[in-house]
């Protein structure tokens, strides 16, 4: 590394030895020196992110997703990890933003289930917060009866209903979080 500072493979080598041994922190040190000289290396910020989200470091996990944004922009699954990192930040700033990931996520993907009960969650959350104002939280309510309608229709769609039980579990379980009879 000394006697070539542009040997990628020597300091990828270097972070995955500090990672087998479990010193995250040495690890997160060395992709930050890597990052410093390699800056569009999309699976470093990827490996990065991970090992914030390890040390449970989620604003630095969210820069690294929101470079993966910058790098390919139309992967519904960066828009996604990082809906789940701001909903794991948690507040409600956070939670919108978090909604808006996840819209986008849905947007790109509309079959991204992961991103759908990640956008019923979160709508849930803000459309019970009294904080808001009433017409806010009746749109967040809008929201989250229209992602637990995609949800069902999807479920139904692959034949949960005829395979057993799944689909009253999981409409039972959105009804708990249903609050558009409360907002409404």
């Amino acid at each position: 590394i000394q006697a070539d500072e542009s040997n990628s493979s020597a300091r990828k080598r270097k972070v995955a030895i500090h990672k087998a041994r479990g010193d995250n922190p040495a690890a997160i040190q060395e992709l930050c020196k890597y990052l410093k000289v390699f800056m569009s290396d999309q699976e470093a910020f990827q490996e990065l992110c991970d090992l914030y989200i390890q040390e449970q470091d989620y604003k630095q996990a969210a820069f690294c997703c929101e470079e993966l944004l910058l790098h390919n922009p139309h992967n519904h699954l960066y828009h996604q990890r990082l809906g789940d990192i701001r909903y794991t930040i948690g507040g409600f700033e956070q939670l919108e933003l978090a909604k808006q990931y996840y819209s986008q996520a849905v947007k790109l993907a509309p079959s991204n289930m992961r991103a759908l009960y990640g956008l019923l969650l979160t709508s849930t959350q803000l459309a019970a917060n009294p904080r808001y104002p009433q017409v806010k939280r009746k749109e967040y309510a809008k929201v989250a009866f229209w992602t637990s309608k995609q949800i069902s229709s999807r479920y139904s769609n692959v034949g949960a209903i005829e395979q057993g039980d799944q689909l009253p579990i999981i409409e039972g379980l959105m009804s708990q979080l249903d609050l558009t009879k409360q907002v409404l």
